[in-house]
């Protein structure tokens, strides 16, 4: 008997091209005599599209207009899209950033009773919020760098204050964002003010940190099957086109240097699997959490944890697994079984 997993991409999230990456990937990856595969589309304006997945795959293309093609299904509303998920076994979210990476998506399958990969509701908002995190971080001992909250409920935070605390360059983040989209370094006034100006039309609060010089760790963590967790190979980060893990980086063949394992003494990479653990904990993530840091002067200083990391053929999640000597389609059952054996509980 097959399972039935619906695997979830898109969103109205400024990570939408990345989700339908990391969605089609899971597709082509899935062990098709042991998953029966319904693709689901989740567009800018949240609505559904469904295919089920026979003999062949939609192209990139055909998953990004679902809407004009006859392979899919809708659209539904999510009030309305029971069709979508009659017979689900499971749901694999592919999704990234809002929507699907901050609870939104999570209690929206919690009242309909579908499992799904990932973390919970509480987890998953708690995660997307790099202000929210970085409480907890600091609570239980990790650290972060520098920062401070910019935006109309924290009138005491003034652009001189942000120059008199952390200097040039910065970084200036909307909290709720991933990928690097919606964030920029600025290295002058006219840059801090040119992205604060621009942000504060996406977000109440700002991020901005202090930079911090030393080389870019992430670890990803993964529940097995028996409910115990493993810490990957931490890999190491060396941006080669631009100045820092920015979304070209990330994203674009080349672009950046990422080493797994990382070429590191074993006890600095210990230690880099332990924080990653610990922020996996603090933040009480199920399923998978990929921890991103930056180490200067003997800290490793936390960033952020995603609790959906990408899946695309770039991704660092699904690099660091190969490196265990595993596949893609292994961590793809990895993560269904240990959802579906939590579900059963």
């Amino acid at each position: 008997m097959t399972i039935r997993v619906n695997v979830v991409m898109g969103g109205p999230s400024a990570e939408y091209e990345i989700s339908l990456k990391s969605g089609r990937e899971v597709i082509v990856n899935l062990d098709k005599n042991k998953y029966s595969i319904r693709a689901v589309v989740v567009t800018k304006n949240k609505e559904f599209y469904s295919c089920d997945i026979k003999d062949t795959i939609p192209s990139p293309e055909e998953i990004a207009a679902p809407e004009n093609i006859n392979l899919f299904s809708g659209p539904f509303l999510p009030s309305d899209s029971s069709a979508i998920w009659n017979n689900c076994d499971t749901a694999f979210l592919a999704l990234h950033g809002e929507f699907g990476e901050n609870g939104i998506i999570q209690g929206y399958l919690d009242t309909l009773g579908i499992p799904y990969t990932g973390s919970g509701v509480y987890s998953s908002a708690v995660a997307m919020n790099k202000i929210a995190s970085k409480y907890l971080y600091i609570q239980n001992g990790l650290a972060v760098p520098p920062y401070s909250v910019f935006g109309k409920y924290f009138p005491q935070i003034t652009i001189d204050s942000i120059v008199k605390k952390h200097g040039f360059p910065c970084f200036i983040k909307c909290p709720q964002s991933g990928s690097s989209r919606l964030m920029g370094k600025a290295e002058t006034m006219e840059q801090l003010l040119t992205l604060l100006t621009e942000l504060t039309t996406h977000s109440d609060e700002i991020l901005i940190e202090s930079m911090i010089n030393g080389p870019e760790f992430t670890c990803g963590i993964i529940e097995m099957p028996d409910g115990s967790l493993k810490a990957f190979p931490p890999i190491e980060i060396r941006p080669v086109a631009s100045s820092f893990f920015d979304f070209t980086a990330k994203y674009s063949d080349g672009a950046s240097e990422e080493i797994v394992p990382a070429p590191r003494p074993e006890e600095l990479l210990k230690r880099i699997q332990n924080i990653a653990l610990a922020a996996h904990r603090i933040l009480e993530c199920r399923g998978v959490s990929r921890t991103d840091m930056i180490y200067q002067d003997d800290t490793f200083y936390v960033l952020e944890t995603n609790t959906l990391p990408g899946m695309t053929p770039n991704s660092l999640l699904p690099k660091a697994f190969k490196a265990t000597g595993g596949s893609y389609s292994e961590l793809l059952d990895i993560l269904i079984q240990s959802t579906l054996k939590k579900s059963r509980l």
